[in-house]
């Protein structure tokens, strides 16, 4: 079976032109991130999209067959099958694109693995299954992360990322432990929002927690919100699981 990203060619001159067509179409495409130990996820969605957008989802998949390296011809005998030789060719533009995303440290790992599916299968295989020691610094690097000064989104982004590589392992972080992650992380200017998504009587959902603490973020930051010391949780009401702050009316003495 041979991708329909680019067609087989049925003279040379043809087979040259797809060539170059897939040495361009590969030369084009470049991703933002290349693949640390870190940051699979992210890295494995652009991949995926590319390879997808670019209609070579087959090429990683060892199930499809490649086609037969040799045809019979009909004036008897074998010959060398086009569709094999582009087939390869493809193959290889492709594999050579995948070793070009990831790091130096992992490249050594992939040492041997000379087709496209080849490559996916071994990268795959080395983040779905995390040794005991990955597992224990996943949970421990979860339990000690600090907002410090970093934005929300990348504060929560990170927590996520953790997340997301324990769920892969078969560790699913559920909901509860998420948030509670993530507040725990949060400096004190954050308390006055803490108290009210614990102390709320209908549970938040992560996105709902999420939504406060970045609009939280975003009130502190241009003094906005301005809580007291003593804050009474009364200036405070949930509305579909998001905060309003309620500021006490001025009066005119």
């Amino acid at each position: 079976m041979v991708s329909p990203a680019v067609s087989v060619a049925g003279d040379s001159a043809t087979s040259r032109g797809s060539d170059d067509a897939t040495s361009q179409m590969f030369s084009n495409k470049r991703i933002n991130i290349c693949l640390y130990d870190t940051n699979f996820l992210l890295w494995k969605q652009q991949v995926v999209l590319t390879i997808r957008g670019l209609g070579l989802e087959e090429f990683i998949d060892p199930d499809v067959p490649k086609p037969a390296k040799f045809v019979e011809k009909e004036s008897g005998g074998r010959m060398l099958n086009p569709e094999y030789v582009q087939f390869v060719k493809q193959d290889s533009s492709l594999a050579s694109w995948l070793l070009s995303t990831v790091s130096p440290d992992i490249l050594p790992q992939l040492v041997g693995a000379d087709t496209s599916a080849s490559i996916w299968h071994v990268i795959l295989s080395l983040y779905s299954k995390l040794s005991t020691t990955k597992l224990m610094h996943l949970h421990c690097k979860l339990r000690s992360m600090k907002k410090g000064v970093l934005t929300m989104r990348e504060y929560t982004m990170k927590i996520k990322e953790v997340c997301d590589l324990l769920a892969l392992s078969g560790r699913k972080v559920d909901e509860v432990e998420h948030i509670a992650t993530i507040l725990n992380g949060l400096p004190s200017e954050y308390a006055p929002f803490v108290a009210v998504i614990t102390a709320s009587k209908e549970p938040f959902s992560l996105e709902g927690v999420v939504s406060v603490l970045v609009d939280a973020e975003s009130r502190l930051l241009a003094d906005v919100v301005e809580p007291p010391v003593g804050i009474n949780l009364s200036q405070f009401k949930t509305v579909d699981s998001k905060v309003e702050y309620n500021r006490p009316s001025s009066r005119q003495g």
